[in-house]
């Protein structure tokens, strides 16, 4: 009998295998390797005794709540916890706007594509930005599109005001940020710039997915900057934010802050996607506002990672700085790099593999796959002290032995 032929849908043949996953899954295995990769969250900022607490208080108390069905725009406590809170801490305006928890960030990501990206459409991304996101775009047949930095790190809104100017044929669906701590750069826009690409946007009448999921992660003594859903007074921001980054990825709990018309028909796509979120989760982080005061587990991380970023930066400074520049987060999960010219690309990811230390290649994080090859991203939250040292001596030694 002759192999079967399988016939896919068009809309996943420009799908590729997320190269950050496969790595994570080959690297597991190795000794010794030090993961400066992922966008995890060190085991030590989970709250497990408390959860542990917490957990055998919702099964005495809500276990049938949580084992039936649920409702599709998740249980009306939490929502409204997060609600209050984006208002109080955020100053987000929820009057005309009504909130829907997720499967994780990457499905708010998936239902918003879904419900605005037709085939051909476009959807402008930052020219580096989370993979998952680009991958959502074109599962749905869009096209990211992604735009340049400015001197700051941020997008030019310049390009984005002259590129929304083009699009005579409103092709142009959304753009896509990550305003806050940026993924990979690490950057964050000033509220001035927020406040222009706001304006650009609604002046074409073109909505803006404010991808949130590191904003609590400040490490300075600044004040936070206002979000550009903070901005919004005409709905065309969706807000989405994540429990992953700062309870726990496993918990799958994201959600999304979007316009009553447009929260409602997010309601019909999720019932298509997976009907509810887990509800387990749902009730544990809702128990977990109400019996804790949650700013004070957002300030353990804050220490916690601060002290981490400060060890990476300190160790770039005094092993790495001769062979290539970084920009300094204020806040966030990642640190990028950029090599110096004399610097042969190649063979510096030939050096870092044989050393045993893993990178995000700038390319990966590209929307348009190319272009970053002097560039690479780097986690501080994942890795101890120890291996943040070790693996930075690592990439040193890389760098030097990959020059011209």
């Amino acid at each position: 009998m002759s192999k079967l032929s399988y016939q896919f849908a068009t809309r996943v043949a420009a799908l590729q295998v997320n190269p950050l996953r496969e790595q994570a899954k080959n690297s597991q295995t190795v000794d010794h390797y030090i993961k400066l990769t992922y966008g995890y969250p060190s085991n030590e900022a989970f709250p497990v005794d408390k959860l542990a607490k917490l957990s055998d208080k919702i099964y005495r108390e809500h276990a049938f709540d949580f084992m039936q069905y649920g409702e599709s725009e998740g249980i009306p406590k939490l929502r409204s916890q997060i609600k209050a809170r984006l208002h109080k801490y955020q100053a987000l305006n929820i009057s005309d706007n009504d909130l829907l928890i997720t499967s994780g960030s990457t499905q708010g990501m998936d239902l918003v594509f879904k419900l605005f990206v037709n085939e051909g459409d476009t959807v402008l991304t930052e020219e580096q930005t989370f993979v998952g996101a680009v991958n959502a775009i074109k599962s749905y047949g869009g096209y990211a599109q992604g735009l340049p930095f400015d001197d700051a790190g941020c997008i030019d809104t310049e390009v984005l005001r002259a590129t929304l100017a083009a699009d005579t044929s409103h092709q142009i669906k959304l753009l896509y940020l990550i305003p806050t701590f940026q993924n990979p750069m690490g950057t964050s826009m000033t509220l001035e710039k927020r406040q222009a690409v706001y304006d650009i946007c609604k002046q074409y009448q073109v909505m803006i997915y404010e991808d949130d999921p590191y904003g609590d992660l400040l490490y300075t003594d600044k004040t936070a900057i206002p979000k550009i859903k903070s901005l919004d007074d005409v709905g065309i921001v969706i807000y989405a934010g994540s429990f992953s980054k700062i309870l726990a990825p496993g918990s799958r709990l994201g959600y999304l802050l979007a316009p009553t018309a447009v929260f409602d028909q997010l309601i019909l796509v999720k019932q298509v996607a997976d009907s509810f979120s887990n509800l387990y989760w749902q009730y544990l982080a809702s128990q977990l506002f109400e019996d804790y005061d949650f700013n004070k587990h957002i300030e353990h991380l804050r220490q916690l990672y601060r002290l981490k970023l400060e060890t990476m930066i300190n160790a770039l400074r005094a092993k790495c700085q001769k062979n290539m520049s970084f920009s300094v987060p204020e806040g966030g999960y990642f640190v990028s790099i950029k090599l110096n010219d004399d610097i042969d690309g190649d063979a510096f990811y030939d050096e870092i593999t044989q050393r045993q230390v893993g990178v995000i290649p700038g390319n990966i994080m590209s929307a348009a796959g190319k272009g970053y090859e002097k560039y690479f991203r780097l986690n501080f939250t994942l890795p101890t002290l120890v291996e943040i040292e070790n693996g930075i001596s690592r990439i040193g030694a890389a760098a030097e032995a990959a020059k011209k």
